[in-house]
């Protein structure tokens, strides 16, 4: 098993530590799963590539607790699978090459929630806090009219990220549990890839990194218990 993969391991026991001591804590907690859409782009475009870069569209989802102080503040740790990247293009010489860039995390958010109307059935809120993030792939893949190909540029990605998160969303009971909808704008503030070279198809590419930070908009539907 790769050092990379072992480094997930902590995240993972904070979810299990968590859940054994949830009878423990005083407070209402809840757990529950939520997933739903990413769309991700990039604050910046590597040298050489078109500025006009398009957004990448993919599916989001993960494990949540909740721990309520009251009615109306609360705390919400998460565990979420995001694949993150963009659509953009790259120039070689009179050749106009397609790029798909991939980045798939674990994140661990922890979130600061506010709802309001508590204890009514629908009761919209807000939120915000940071996010710990971990790499576990990176991909490009370049296509050039009937040639394709794909290049691992994991070893050119940081392997963690730090990140803030802010939303919106809402509530309502449903069948003993909390049905929740909500929208969020999440921020990155290490550079996706560090400067270097890859091999694709026998021959060498040169990313030159300037600024490089993943944002974009989930949108989640989940349940809590």
């Amino acid at each position: 098993m790769s050092t990379r993969r072992l480094s997930i391991l902590p995240i993972l026991a904070f979810a299990l530590v968590a859940s054994g001591a949830a009878s423990s804590i005083a407070g209402e907690i809840s757990f529950g799963a939520k997933a739903g859409l990413l769309t991700s782009n990039v604050t910046g475009t590597p040298e050489g590539w078109e500025d006009a870069k398009s957004y990448r569209t993919t599916f989001a989802g993960g494990v949540v607790l909740n721990y309520a102080f009251n009615g109306a503040f609360s705390l919400e740790p998460e565990l979420l699978y995001f694949s993150k990247g963009f659509v953009a293009n790259l120039y070689e010489g009179f050749v106009n090459v397609d790029v798909t860039a991939r980045f798939d995390y674990v994140e661990l958010p922890v979130l600061a929630k506010y709802t309001f109307l508590p204890g009514r059935k629908f009761r919209p809120c807000v939120f915000a806090g940071p996010s710990f993030i971990y790499s576990i792939a990176s991909e490009l893949e370049l296509s050039a009219g009937i040639f394709s190909g794909g290049a691992d540029v994991s070893s050119l990605t940081h392997t963690t990220d730090f990140g803030a998160i802010l939303g919106a969303g809402f509530g309502c009971e449903a069948g003993g549990g909390t049905l929740t909808f909500e929208v969020r704008y999440q921020r990155g503030f290490t550079n996706v890839v560090t400067t270097g070279d890859f091999e694709i198809n026998g021959s060498t590419r040169t990313i030159a990194v300037d600024d490089f930070k993943n944002y974009g908009f989930a949108f989640l539907v989940g349940y809590r218990l």
